[in-house]
């Protein structure tokens, strides 16, 4: 069985997707191989799944990006909402906006106010268009009526290599990474996406505390599995109790809580239902906010 991962080898998707296949793999009966194809802001790789044989023998295992945000910044040979069945949400996770220590705010209140102040706009660093870094800041502009100036970026690493480094204001990162510079006093924490505090960070608030109440402030980034729309509802029914199983693994469980995320495992109608409702808001809101289409 082959689980396609759009992004990197090594990547917080990767190793989400390698431990999870090696728990599924027996419950399942098959072994999983993994096979990253990055690239397209993931729609090589789902591409390549939605023209799949639709055996169960190849799946796509990713962020929402190219089955979300992607229908409104590309063209994509692919309709996700048609050509995908999707199988289980396995986990979920609110990032957090971190800050160079050369900013003098320290909440999302501070921000805002000194962003209103200063000469110049601040600076955040996004991963391409309709990436959730673009979304939650141009979204909180709009918000606070304030202008900031994205720097796109392949990912997180770099960066937050130039937030370290004072040449960058702000930026996303995971909960797990940032923990760690933030008592060490090498970042500050803003404020974390969803609708509560991070176990992670329990001193740090949410958006929606300080006031940021749209979808995009409490809608977490999420790693599912899919397969082509035309999977038999059997098989369909057996990966799902599959993956669904090992995500409830208390060992799977503390990996993920390890490295920053809450795990899901729900259902594949439970799963559709919240793609339909961040599906009616994302490629919407990209194209509200001006979003410039690759």
């Amino acid at each position: 069985m082959k689980w396609v991962i759009p992004s990197p080898a090594g990547s917080p998707i990767d190793a989400v997707g390698r431990k999870l296949g090696e728990l599924a793999s027996a419950r399942i009966g098959a072994p999983v191989v993994i096979d990253n194809k990055p690239g397209g802001a993931g729609t090589i790789g789902a591409g390549e799944v939605a023209r799949a044989k639709p055996d169960g023998y190849t799946l796509l295992l990713s962020v929402g990006d190219p089955l979300i945000s992607a229908v409104a910044t590309m063209k994509i040979p692919y309709k996700p909402e048609r050509d995908f069945k999707l199988i289980s949400k396995i986990a979920a996770s609110g990032p957090v906006l971190i800050a160079s220590k050369a900013v003098k705010a320290n909440t999302l209140t501070e921000l805002v106010r000194d962003a209103k102040a200063s000469a110049e706009p601040l600076t955040y660093g996004s991963y391409g268009p309709g990436s959730y870094p673009q979304l939650i800041m141009e979204t909180m502009g709009k918000q606070a009526s304030i202008k900031f100036t994205e720097v796109p970026y392949k990912g997180s690493p770099p960066a937050l290599t130039d937030l370290m480094g004072g040449t960058l204001a702000l930026s996303f990162t995971s909960t797990n990474i940032a923990a760690p510079l933030i008592a060490d006093g090498k970042v500050k924490a803003i404020a974390v996406i969803g609708d509560q505090r991070s176990p992670l960070l329990p001193q740090v608030q949410t958006f929606a505390e300080a006031g940021y109440k749209s979808f995009v402030f409490h809608n977490k980034v999420w790693v599912g599995l899919a397969g082509p729309a035309a999977l038999p509802d059997e098989v369909l029914q057996k990966l799902s109790a599959a993956v669904q199983q090992s995500v409830r693994d208390p060992a799977f469980g503390q990996y993920l809580q390890n490295i920053g995320f809450d795990a899901v495992g729900n259902s594949p109608s439970e799963f559709l239902s919240e793609y339909r409702e961040e599906f009616s808001v994302v490629p919407k809101l990209i194209k509200e906010l001006g979003v410039v289409v690759q």
